[in-house]
């Protein structure tokens, strides 16, 4: 079972461990790759399998004039983390004053916490005081802190890179089938079901309007069809992303018409996952027209998400064969 600390001064390894060190936004296939390194080597020497994930996402606090959305929370990230079976998750608390630390020091406050004996990273990586712990330098550091660097060469995919940034300007672009090929599962959406205007049950098409987590990317304005995680029960849904342009527009929304389902559930926590977007955001020129397109969108929906299994929808992984581990 995997042990979780919110901060690396509430964690005291004293056996051996392999670590990797990252922001982890939306644990993508590459990010598993990574971390699978760690747990493979672990084992083989016997040791500590470690996940060492920053937050915040070092650009928010770097570069606060440039706001970014986020893939995941560190809520989704640590479950997402956990769940691949490490011995440890540890969150390091990143700030402007941590950002100062140099490589060396950064290495011996690691060092004494979690007892290190491997790093494994990307071919990229570098940490310290304006990324001066390049590779070379933290292999240098290795022949006086004890540890060995293993570097983890890309792995080749079809047509680009796998990356957070790619991901979350696919997400951000609605193309969520894309994404979850590079995710390894589907982009998801969780939040509690809050009270709106009630204008879908008076349409016939009740909705739970989400409320999102600051910072959380939302997929584009559109219509998709989605499985949604109630509890420990799963429902076909079709959800609705945008600011309804046919009322007037509005506060962007994110809507979600469960399929065959009738309880109330305000103040309930909804899991979302996007499956595959039907259809931009549209104006029409009158109720009728946009009923008509709302109970095509739910035939549509109904017959994508009929090919799925029930329960927790899983991506099909295809082979991956050229990797770009981004932040």
């Amino acid at each position: 079972m995997t042990e979780i600390y919110r901060t690396l001064s509430d964690v005291q390894i004293s056996r051996p461990s392999v670590v990797t060190i990252g922001s982890f936004d939306g644990l993508h296939r590459g990010h598993a790759q990574l971390i699978r390194t760690v747990i493979k080597h672990a084992r083989e020497k016997n040791a500590a399998s470690v996940i060492v994930t920053l937050n915040p996402h070092p650009r928010l606090v770097l570069r606060p004039e440039s706001p970014m959305l986020l893939l995941s929370t560190l809520e989704e990230r640590l479950t997402l983390l956990a769940n691949l079976g490490t011995d440890y998750v540890v969150v390091f608390p990143f700030s402007l004053e941590q950002s100062r630390l140099r490589a060396r020091e950064f290495i011996e406050l690691l060092k004494n916490h979690l007892n290190f004996v491997e790093l494994v990273c990307g071919p990229n990586f570098a940490l310290g005081h304006k990324r001066e712990g390049t590779i070379p330098v933290l292999r240098d550091l290795g022949k006086e802190f004890g540890y060995t660097v293993t570097v983890v060469e890309p792995s080749p995919v079809p047509d680009g890179i796998i990356s957070s940034t790619r991901l979350r300007e696919l997400v951000a672009a609605g193309d969520v089938a894309t994404a979850s090929d590079l995710l390894g599962r589907y982009p998801m959406l969780q939040g509690n079901v809050i009270h709106g205007d009630h204008r879908g049950r008076e349409l016939g098409y009740p909705t739970a309007n989400l409320e999102i987590p600051d910072k959380k990317l939302i997929p584009a304005n559109g219509i998709y069809a989605v499985r949604v995680r109630l509890g420990s029960d799963w429902f076909d849904g079709a959800a609705s992303i945008g600011v309804r342009p046919t009322f007037g527009g509005g506060k962007r929304l994110v809507e979600i018409y469960i399929l065959d389902f009738t309880r109330w559930i305000y103040g309930e926590e909804l899991q979302v996952f996007f499956i595959e977007r039907l259809r931009d955001e549209e104006k029409f020129d009158s109720i009728q027209a946009l009923l008509d397109q709302m109970a095509l969108d739910v035939q549509n929906a109904r017959a994508i998400l009929s090919h799925l299994p029930p329960g927790e929808p899983h991506v099909t992984a295809q082979p991956l064969s050229h990797v770009v581990r981004g932040n």
